[in-house]
């Protein structure tokens, strides 16, 4: 099983019911927020001088009296608003929150990309629902909503490679990450995971790769064409190929990739000079 893909079966028997989408955000988030309040992390060890060096892994306990001075995870989490659209088009925002335990040294993945990492989901009752403790390949576009954009918070690390061939990673970025269910799965179910539930992930990221889905010339992230900071959706030609996806985005029968830059100026091309580039125009 690898729940972090977008595809998730519902219940056999069909009965689970389908909720509004306002007021089960609104639950929630008191679920999480009661989590957040009543656990932390092992922050102290992602504060030392040489964490950046060695490999780091986020523990979380629950706050007792003999842990009582230790900072709750709800004192350091960030919220990252995220409009979650149903099928009426009504957008109901979601709260993303998150904690960098360390922020890595390279670049942030876009939501689009693909990442190597290691990552642990659980419920709020800590069970483990998945745990990858080696790295993996992961195409963010297939994952979860809230799981990409938690992802593309964290920033890459270094890496070397050994004399016995193996690669060694330091630098790279650790957070944390709680989703509603609106940018889970929702009213999905698998064996391990209930539908409506929040979920919680610890990430590492090792290293990542922009990704150009369609091999069209435009990275995927860059085929956002209504400039919502998602190209997941946008489709030019109507064809229900995402242009991400589309390799021939304007439908006029010539691949975009033969349209970008016919003179080789390295400037994208806009015959008519009307401000659509001729890849996304089928009059060009």
């Amino acid at each position: 099983m690898f729940p972090l893909l977008l595809s998730c079966n519902k219940d056999d028997d069909n009965t689970v019911e389908i909720r509004d989408r306002s007021d089960q955000v609104l639950l929630d988030e008191q679920t999480i927020e009661e989590y957040l309040r009543t656990h932390y992390y092992n922050y102290e060890d992602f504060s030392s001088s040489n964490s950046f060096e060695v490999e780091m892994k986020i523990r979380i306990d629950t706050i007792t009296d003999s842990t009582s001075d230790r900072t709750p995870l709800f004192d350091q989490v960030n919220v990252k608003t995220i409009n979650v659209a149903d099928s009426d088009g009504i957008e109901t925002p979601h709260k993303l929150y998150y904690i960098i335990a360390r922020e890595g040294i390279v670049s942030n993945p876009s939501i689009v990309d693909s990442v190597y990492i290691t990552y642990k989901g659980m419920l709020t009752d800590n069970h483990i629902f998945d745990e990858r403790k080696y790295p993996v390949w992961l195409d963010l576009a297939n994952s979860l909503q809230g799981f990409r954009e938690g992802v593309s918070e964290l920033k890459s690390g270094e890496f070397r490679q050994n004399s016995n061939g193996t690669i060694q990673y330091s630098s790279y970025g650790v957070g944390l990450f709680f989703l509603p269910s609106g940018i889970g799965y929702f009213e999905n179910t698998t064996a391990n995971i209930p539908e409506y539930s929040p979920l919680i992930f610890s990430v590492s990221l090792m290293t990542s790769n922009p990704t150009d889905h369609d091999n069209d010339g435009i990275l995927s992230i860059n085929e956002d064409i209504d400039g919502d900071g998602d190209p997941l959706g946008d489709d030019t030609d109507n064809d229900n190929i995402w242009n991400m996806y589309d390799s021939d985005d304007d439908g006029d029968g010539t691949l975009t990739i033969n349209e970008l830059d016919k003179n080789n100026d390295q400037i994208i091309d806009d015959t008519d000079n009307d401000g659509i580039p001729d890849y996304l125009d089928p009059d060009n």
